[in-house]
């Protein structure tokens, strides 16, 4: 999900992005979520506008959208007057947009939610039935509330997508297993039972064994650990629940910073093949999120292989295998009630006050003002002009705290309201699932799982417009590896809007634009030119040899070159483009390659083509389909590899038989690139981070250079990395 708040301004130098979200998102206090002062459910909040004499502030939509409701405000003449004038001039211009996104794999992470902004006074001509609205875009302009410069925000869903958005309807989440995999973003969470064993240090070689180990506290309470990854580094927090204050979880002991190695996350590569010997790929994703869940393609081995982590607990701290089956793992997508967030539905009636006895009971504990943001709350909506009566018919009652209309009173308040409100449509009616947008929108920009449009948009950055053949064509490819994309921008940690901009603006290159996945091999002519009055000879490129481009799995059962007939010189021999120019010389004893056979055998290949017998064993290595001690280590240092004679060789190259696994299914092709800015070229993340400008092309030119070791194709990166920006940043 991209998201974005509804006001956008540049961020101020060093500005973090809390910081930056609650500039946009300043709330009028009076007017909070989701109890109002006068105690009735309110929807929303209230921002308040940033018009001034000299601009105004426009408000955008926070995600790509459908314009499922709005209405034409109201002249300044009519919202200074009755019924829009109750308590002050109040504008009735409103839009209301459906959101359809992915936050994940399959069905269930398909979710739909809808955006509310009301108290408009004039809205942008792009605002009509059924128009696409894409983020960002400007809907209108803020109005006014009550005389008061402002307008009303609002996120909320039904009941089937309250499910999907949070994973669950309870008010807690469910401890007693393990959290979504269909779904998995932001911080990773563990639930450590009582009697779990903390020990005073990690046993050697990663080992199961506590033998020799000493155990320096066994937890009596339920402890709740999240482990933060990024910019290279691990933290991990310990909280525990209050004694005294059920439902309010404090940390214990400071948080513990990179404890189990400097560089965690850059480090988790080495770490892999270190801790997992069997199945470091494996093991990369057990010290990511806790647990494998790419099960489709990654097996540990052996399957209950330790992940041994410092945790806090009260009173010190110890080393813990969080991948003990008794500790369940979560991520953010879970909406971990130990980090605030609750889903409140115990109001069963069908008026607009207030009557959860949680909520009361929050209040009572003066804990209500504290937790507020993250209640995620069900009641009627508060805008349906068909349930005016049944909502409001209790403020002619009388309460201790309340005193009650009269019925001219009541009226009066009637008819403001319905002259605010508005008929069905394509949203939900009776009882909604809101929000905090502020909270919602902080929440889901932890979320980068990608629309296959805006892999597409950066895929086509150097495609004209006007070739409609291509861009179609690149968009279907987009389509087919847009979840093994997604899955391994989040395998890796790649989901920062720099991690991102470049992966995919470095992989469009690479890939043809994810239209060649295999390096193609193209036919080389002798041809006879003039030159001053002197005749030469020169090697040009013709026409692309079709069997090259043909799927090694599905069309040919083997890899190209496999076969006598098949044997295509292109790869062993100089290559030149259809201008006579040199592109590159012979693949023969280069990059470990033993000679013209794993020329051709080991070609490029994957969404980062790894080319040569030196990458493939390191990503055969990485992904448990070879083993160390079958093959040398440096075997291109032998004295007869130099001499070009592998049959005399003492130092055994590695033996891979099946050079094609990694184009056979799209996990693998994608899967190749995390591996090559994470594994092979480890400096490139560091990189990535380092880039804090939406326009810097030396940022690019130095990833480039990080992963080809060159500047091929750099104004064509440039071009993709600047469209992936574009369209994942919040500047306008």
């Amino acid at each position: 999900m991209i998201i974005s708040p509804p006001y956008l301004q540049a961020r101020n130098a060093g500005e973090a992005e809390s910081a930056w979200i609650t500039r946009m998102l300043q709330p009028d206090d009076q007017r909070g979520y989701p109890v109002s002062r006068a105690g009735s459910w309110h929807g929303g909040i209230h921002i308040n506008s940033r018009n001034t004499a000299a601009r105004a502030e426009k408000v955008r939509a926070i995600a790509d959208g459908k314009v499922v409701s709005f209405r034409t405000p109201a002249s300044h003449a009519l919202r200074d007057t009755a019924p829009l004038n109750l308590n002050g001039a109040t504008d009735n211009g409103y839009v209301l947009l459906k959101h359809e996104i992915e936050i994940g794999s399959g069905e269930n992470a398909k979710v739909v939610f809808y955006s509310l902004y009301m108290h408009l006074e004039a809205l942008e001509a792009r605002v009509v039935a059924d128009a696409k609205i894409n983020r960002k875009e400007m809907l209108g302009t803020p109005g006014r509330v009550d005389g008061t410069n402002a307008f009303h925000f609002q996120i909320f869903c039904d009941d089937t997508n309250i499910t999907r958005l949070t994973g669950r309807k309870t008010r807690e989440l469910d401890i007693t297993q393990d959290g979504r995999t269909d779904v998995v973003y932001g911080d990773i969470h563990f639930y450590l039972p009582p009697k779990t064993d903390f020990y005073d240090k990690a046993p050697e070689g990663n080992s199961l064994s506590t033998t020799g180990l000493t155990k320096v506290h066994t937890s009596t309470d339920a402890l709740y650990v999240s482990m933060t990854l990024g910019l290279g580094s691990c933290t991990m927090t310990t909280r525990l629940e209050v004694k005294d204050k059920k439902g309010t979880f404090e940390a214990t002991g400071e948080a513990l910073k990179n404890t189990d190695g400097e560089n965690y996350e850059y480090n988790l590569y080495k770490n892999s093949l270190s801790k997992y010997k069997q199945s470091p790929s494996a093991g990369y994703e057990l010290m990511r999120f806790g647990r494998v869940i790419n099960t489709d393609h990654e097996k540990l081995v052996p399957n209950d292989a330790p992940l041994w982590m410092t945790v806090n607990y009260p009173g010190g701290k110890g080393v813990v295998n969080l991948a003990l089956p008794t500790v369940k793992k979560f991520s953010d997508a879970d909406f971990p009630h130990w980090m605030g967030w609750y889903l409140v539905s115990d109001d069963e009636d069908t008026n607009s006050q207030c009557n959860s006895a949680f909520i009361k009971k929050m209040q009572d504990d003066e804990l209500y003002e504290s937790s507020k943001d993250y209640l995620i709350a069900c009641f009627p909506f508060e805008w349906d002009s068909a349930t005016l009566e049944s909502r409001f018919s209790w403020l002619k009652n009388k309460r201790d705290d309340f005193e009650a209309m009269s019925d001219d009173e009541y009226d009066t308040f009637i008819k403001h309201v319905e002259s605010l409100s508005f008929g069905p449509g394509d949203y939900p009616a009776g009882k909604v699932w809101n929000f905090n947008p502020a909270s919602f929108i902080t929440h889901f920009r932890k979320n980068m799982w990608l629309e296959s449009d805006v892999i597409s948009g950066v895929m086509c950055a150097n495609t004209s417009p006007k070739n409609i053949t291509t861009i179609n064509n690149i968009s279907d490819k987009s389509k087919v590896f847009q979840k093994a994309i997604n899955t391994v921008l989040n395998k890796y940690n790649l989901v920062t809007f720099g991690r991102v901009s470049h992966f995919l603006g470095q992989g469009a290159i690479e890939s043809g634009y994810l239209m060649s996945m295999q390096e193609v091999s193209q036919e080389q002519i002798e041809k006879k030119v003039n030159v001053n009055g002197v005749e030469k000879t020169i090697t040009v490129g013709g026409s692309i040899v079709k069997d090259s481009k043909k799927d090694e799995s599905s069309e040919l059962g083997h890899w190209y070159g496999s076969l006598a007939s098949e044997v295509d010189n292109y790869f062993s021999g100089n290559k030149y483009n259809s201008k006579g120019s040199l592109i590159a010389g012979s693949y023969s004893w280069k990059n470990g390659n033993c000679g013209d056979v794993d020329a051709q055998k080991f070609r490029g290949r994957g969404f980062k083509m790894l080319t040569g017998l030196d990458t493939y064993s390191g990503y055969w290595l990485y992904r448990g389909w070879l083993k160390k001690e079958d093959f040398d280590a440096s075997w291109w240092t032998d004295a007869e590899y130099k001499k070009k004679n592998a049959s005399k060789m003492k130092k055994r190259a590695p033996s891979i038989s099946e050079p094609h696994k990694i184009t056979e299914n799209e996990y693998n092709c994608i899967d190749t690139g995390g591996y090559f800015i994470t594994g092979f070229r480890t400096k490139t993340l560091q990189v990535m981070d380092s880039d804090k400008s939406t326009t810097d092309d030396e940022k690019v030119k130095e990833v480039t250079e990080k992963i080809n070791g060159a500047d091929l194709g750099l104004d064509q990166r440039k071009k993709a990395t600047k469209k992936a920006k574009e369209l994942l940043n919040d500047e306008i």
